[in-house]
């Protein structure tokens, strides 16, 4: 393997690692400039028919928002006159009040009509309707654009054509649309201010919706502006009886390079993986089967250097060069960036000022929560801080039982899940998540603080003992012990309540996990459940890569840590030996680890890192419960997530997981996505982001195996 490769794979912990780069934009699709909005595949909606809904759709909220206004051209202006800005058309043409224009560069469906010759288009889904009833079924692409020029000769939409948008410059409330005009001027009147082959529109609403099919991603080497270097394909009928280069493993390369082998040309297919984890089965195989009739040659772990005129130079170190007519790379799409920054609208991720003031101000919120919550005498809570007096002035008593900041904690978490898990029910319309949400919230209520803090107290002893039936070893190290009881001789009940923490642990964990996976961390534990409701913002922050999975191993010493405090904590109540070196390593040791674990780890660090790596930092990377279950779940687990062949490497299920799966790789090598091979906690959320019902979760009936390291 070349050198380069080899440092390229040192560290991989980025949320950015396998998904494609959005704008910033919110749940209505508006980006950080009020008034301009991004859809379609530009904000990574890749498939026809849900970009024409999601148009539809985004476009349909406007126009219920917006007034007439004689102050400006037009109301609307769409850019882009691809599936989603033909989509939004049609709803702005819905509304008789308001005017709209569509703003296009080249011609209707440009990136369609510059598919290869003769391919096959898919409506898929196949269970979402085109909006007003705008005409789609499978078809070729030679059959589907001429169809569709005849609806929109029908639907009678506004297109100005062709007219670039050059800059979105603002306008008193709305903005000032400055375009070129194309060569040989539009074919439509054209709107607003001419000046020269300039014209400037003024509007109220702006959409975008150019996509990004045109921004093709670049080798970045020597040579690849040359004439025979393309980055489509349009007739593989243009090229017989020629040694042909095709850069790239994803399905656009290997359908290219099978359409160039079909009529007669030797392919060379350039892969800088070891395999084709991005592309269909079905296009695999076919590559397969061209390959032992010596149509194709495939180079992996290859890396294109340098490009001339008759070759193709590969690698680094062991330098191999490739003769050839012809060259087409398909390595990807990426963001206009250059032209969206001009535009002063920002990408996902990237930091501000607002932001990263934003951030600042929640790990200071959690901090301050936390260590009241946990009654640390830290700063601003100590002695001689200015908020010194505000925990004692929490101690209240209730009658039925005196409270603290612990209480009064546990109640604002609660209601915070209850809060956040309401909006995720309403964002979540699934059949299968609005039950998650539920079994969420009613825990928390029921076993994480209606029964310990209200309930119990009105009939016994230290309620706070239930919580060992709802947070088990050794999430909570006090499950398994009970040291007041055995103190005081009460040796039946600190039996009874040791045996009901080793009961949970041992047998209801077990049984609990051979069904249902790690489902217990995101259906009904306490932690989990703040970050499946409070956390949602930001499960697209989960770091990816092979040094993430890695240091999922934490979890796991954090584990074999609680052991040796555990022990030390009953030997001190039990006196089995009664020692000082014990009885100093035993308070040595429960101090730092609560402190550390507890405290640090599972609750300041835990949450205040939301923002920043995700909502599942503590649980995935350092929670010795589901290091636990996992180690449980690989032997007995039999739920898994299976996928069909319709995935299209949209990358919504990677980009939503928020433990870091890289689950489309999963989906497209058709591989279930179990215990064995990952550490899915089967939230199922990749399920529900899914625009073409790939995946599906279930049981086998019996301990899944390994079926690949896909990871």
């Amino acid at each position: 393997m070349p050198h380069i490769e080899i440092l390229e794979k040192k560290f991989e912990f980025s949320p950015k690692i396998g998904v494609r780069s959005l704008p910033d934009i919110d749940r209505n699709h508006q980006s950080n400039r009020p008034g301009i909005y991004v859809v379609g595949d530009l904000a990574d909606a890749p498939i026809i028919k849900v970009a024409l809904q999601q148009g539809f759709d985004i476009a349909q909220h406007i126009c219920s928002n917006l007034e007439h206004s004689k102050s400006f051209d037009i109301d609307i202006a769409i850019i882009g006159a691809g599936p989603a800005g033909i989509g939004a058309s049609l709803a702005c043409k819905e509304h008789h009040r308001l005017q709209h224009v569509l703003v296009e560069k080249n011609r209707p469906f440009h990136t369609i009509q510059n598919f290869p010759k003769g391919k096959e288009i898919f409506a898929e889904p196949k269970g979402i309707d085109t909006p007003n009833h705008f005409w789609f079924s499978d078809a070729a692409k030679e059959d589907l654009i001429e169809r569709w020029d005849r609806e929109l000769e029908r639907k009678n939409l506004p297109i100005i054509q062709p007219l670039e948008l050059l800059e979105i410059q603002d306008h008193e409330d709305g903005f000032c649309l400055k375009c070129k005009i194309g060569i040989g001027g539009t074919d439509t009147p054209l709107i607003g201010r001419r000046e020269g082959e300039f014209c400037y529109i003024t509007s109220q609403r702006v959409i975008l919706a150019t996509g990004k099919r045109g921004q093709y991603r670049k080798l970045k080497v020597f040579g690849e502006n040359l004439p025979h270097v393309s980055y489509h394909l349009k007739d593989p009928k243009y090229f017989t009886d020629s040694e042909i280069v095709v850069v790239g493993g994803g399905d656009s390369a290997l359908e290219t390079a099978i359409a160039l082998a079909k009529e007669g040309n030797f392919v060379h297919l350039c892969h800088r993986g070891t395999q084709f984890e991005k592309a269909h089965p079905r296009n695999i195989k076919q590559i397969e089967e061209l390959e032992l009739r010596s149509d194709i040659q495939i180079h992996f772990q290859s890396k294109v250097t340098r490009i001339t005129p008759k070759e193709v130079i590969l690698n680094y170190e062991k330098k191999e060069a490739i003769s050839c007519d012809h060259v087409f790379v398909h390595i990807g799409t990426e963001l206009p960036n250059k032209w969206l920054k001009k535009q002063g609208i920002r990408q996902k991720g990237e930091m501000y000022f607002t932001k990263v003031l934003g951030i600042v101000l929640f790990i200071a919120t959690v901090f301050l929560f936390y260590s009241l919550k946990h009654k640390y005498h830290f700063y601003p809570f100590g002695s001689d801080d200015f908020l010194h007096f505000l925990p004692s002035l929490l101690e209240i008593n209730l009658g039925f039982r005196s409270v603290d900041a612990s209480f009064f904690g546990t109640c604002i978490y609660s209601l915070i899940i209850l809060i956040f898990g309401m909006r995720c029910l309403k964002k979540y319309p699934s059949k299968e998540q609005q039950f998650k949400y539920k079994s969420l919230i009613g825990f928390q209520w029921i076993f994480l603080f209606g029964i310990p803090e209200i309930i119990a107290p009105l009939f016994i002893d230290r309620p706070w003992k239930l919580y060992a039936l709802s947070v088990p070893w050794p999430l909570s190290i006090w499950s398994v012990i009970d040291a007041p009881s055995w103190a005081n001789g009460d040796w039946v009940s600190a039996t009874l309540w040791i045996l009901a923490g080793l009961g949970i642990t041992l047998i209801a964990i077990p049984i609990y996990v051979k069904k249902h996976g790690l489902r217990f961390c995101s259906y009904l534990c306490g932690c989990g459940g703040l970050a499946e409701t409070l956390g949602d913002a930001w499960r697209e922050l989960a770091p990816r890569g092979q040094t993430a999975k890695q240091m999922e191993n934490f979890g796991r010493v954090v584990l074999f840590l609680s052991i040796p405090v555990t022990l030390l904590i009953l030997n001190d109540a039990w006196q089995f030996v009664a020692t000082d070196a014990l009885y100093n390593s035993k308070a040595f040791a429960q101090k730092w680890y609560t402190l550390m674990v507890d405290f640090w780890l599972a609750s300041i660090l835990g949450v205040a890192l939301y923002p920043v790596l995700g909502n599942r930092f503590w649980c995935r990377f350092f929670c010795p419960l589901r290091a636990y279950m996992e180690i449980l779940a690989k032997k007995t687990s039999t739920i898994e997530i299976s996928s069909n062949e319709r995935c299209i490497g949209c990358g919504e299920c990677t980009r939503y997981c928020q433990m870091g799966i890289p689950v489309q790789k999963f989906a497209q090598q058709q591989i279930q996505l179990n215990n064995q091979n990952s550490s899915c906690i089967q939230c199922g959320i990749c399920i529900d982001v899914c625009p073409m019902d790939v995946l599906t979760i279930g049981n086998t009936g019996e301990p899944v195996k390994i079926r690949s390291d896909v990871l």
